[in-house]
């Protein structure tokens, strides 16, 4: 089929449309990766994205046995639990946007085609009876394509198309945010399960201290040194230790299925930690934490990014005054048994669609609440950063003191029972003596464990809010031995 001179005139103005269209998108995304780019340190890195939109599945079961450190923990949340993927995906949705607001300057192609039949009939008589019938009927199709382009429209596309952007990067922000607090839960939940495993074994300890006093007291009890009295108290106060073991164990469990949640994999359970319960001390003066804590606050970065596209949204609703100019074109050819239809037609036009000037200015007014509502809120979390910055840096210093402090307790506290299980080996001692220095070491040691989980958790909850991992001192707090507890 041969193309007519109107035919090829349009097709050619089609294509121009669309050519010009790739062309201009491609252009503006290629300024905005250009002069657009930010490197921003956080915690940690992204996960990477899987293929086909499927979630990777992680690849333990409770068939095969694990060793887990600190870093193996932090390395499965970022990798399976699922809210970071649920903020890996809003990205992506914001990251549409941007493409849909540039869409603007696409061409709108329209394209339909027309089936009609109309005509008469008439039917008439003769005087000599008999009649006949004329009947006229027309037949056809018309085909037609049409296209329009925006050409410019005075900054509004633009504007609406900055703000996608500042929202998306935000969202990239709220991501590194969520990765933070995922980092922190783990941290806590682990030096928990340490803290459960310390708990346990103390109690294990001490029901073996019970049995043995239980043993001497019954020795004592038949060699008539001892009372009655020795022998019910030992009873009593081993039984108590073994009801706090099973507590203890349950609170383990408990802490553990948590960690395998946070992990992303809950159904996991045969694993073990190594043991990081570590006792280091922490390069970082306060006006360093709060400085650094302004420059990459994944949070804070992302309310500064709202504010900017709060500041976007402004500038577009203020060029909605201004009008629209673009091209269009549009084609018709139709053929019939009793016609030939071709048409087309070209040209440029400078409009307004629906203007509505009160309704502009109203908006405009709520654009500029928005984004005086988002600066305050900026300055909001400014501040929140800087006291929680403060707070947990003031509250770093005393969990360290407080360690130093609860570790000469625990050495009293452990000489103090030395010497009470001597006295009543030798039959001078009472079991009202051996209790109270049982339950005295028994205390000393949970408050050293626990001062060391407040410790470390402390530290973990300063990352948070600085938003970057804490550099190590070569110092320790204290030189610490198994033995020693």
């Amino acid at each position: 089929m041969r193309l007519t001179k109107k035919q090829f005139v349009s097709i050619m103005i089609i294509s121009c449309f669309v050519f010009a269209s790739a062309n201009t998108v491609q252009a503006f995304s290629f300024k905005k990766n250009k002069n657009n780019t930010q490197v921003t340190n956080v915690t940690q890195t992204k996960p990477a994205k899987q293929k086909n939109n499927t979630a990777e599945q992680p690849p333990y079961t409770n068939d095969v046995h694990s060793v887990f450190t600190l870093e193996d923990c932090i390395r499965n949340a970022i990798k399976y639990n699922p809210s970071i993927r649920a903020s890996l995906y809003n990205e992506e949705v914001y990251k549409s946007k941007i493409g849909q607001a540039w869409a603007n300057y696409f061409p709108v192609i329209s394209a339909g085609v027309d089936v009609s039949r109309s005509g008469d009939s008439y039917i008439g008589g003769s005087p000599y009876g008999g009649g006949s019938t004329s009947q006229y009927r027309t037949m056809g199709y018309v085909p037609s394509l049409s296209a329009d382009m925006l050409i410019f429209d005075f900054g509004k596309t633009k504007a609406t198309a900055d703000m996608a952007k500042r929202l998306y990067e935000a969202n990239k922000e709220d991501t590194k945010e969520n990765i933070n607090i995922v980092i922190y839960n783990i941290k806590a939940t682990y030096y928990n399960v340490l803290f459960a495993q310390a708990q346990v074994k103390v109690y294990e300890d001490t029901v073996a201290d019970f049995q043995l006093q239980l043993d001497q007291a019954w020795g004592f009890y038949r060699y008539g040194t001892k009372p009655k009295i020795d022998v019910v108290t030992a009873e009593y106060n081993l039984g108590k230790a073994k009801l706090n073991l099973i507590k203890a164990k349950n609170v383990l469990d408990v802490a553990q299925v948590q960690l395998s949640k946070i992990m992303g994999m809950p159904e996991y359970t045969n694993y073990e930690l190594s043991d990081q319960l570590t006792l280091n001390l922490f390069d970082v003066t306060e006006d360093s934490a709060i400085k650094i804590a302004f420059d990459v606050r994944p949070e804070l970065i992302a309310a500064k990014k709202n504010a900017d596209a709060a500041n976007m949204n402004l500038r577009a609703s203020r060029r909605e005054f201004t009008p629209n100019l673009g091209v269009y074109g549009s084609f018709r050819y139709g053929l019939g048994n009793d016609y030939d239809i071709r048409s087309g037609q070209v040209g440029v036009g400078l409009n307004y669609s629906s203007f509505n000037i009160w309704r502009a200015k109203k908006q405009i007014d709520e654009a500029k609440a928005q984004y005086n509502k988002a600066k305050a809120q900026y300055e909001d979390i400014k501040h929140e950063v800087y006291f929680n910055v403060k707070k947990n840096y003031l509250e770093l210093e005393t969990d360290r003191e407080a360690i130093v402090i609860a570790k000469l307790a625990l050495d009293q506290a452990k000489e103090q029972y030395r010497q009470v299980t001597g006295r009543y080996k030798a039959g001078v001692g009472t079991a009202i003596e051996l209790k109270d220095g049982e339950n005295t070491y028994l205390n000393a040691r949970l408050d050293f464990y626990n001062a060391v989980l407040n410790y470390n958790i402390t530290a973990a909850s300063l990352e948070r809010e600085i938003g970057l991992p804490l550099k190590l001192k070569d110092e320790k707090v204290l030189n610490i031995r198994n033995e020693d507890l």
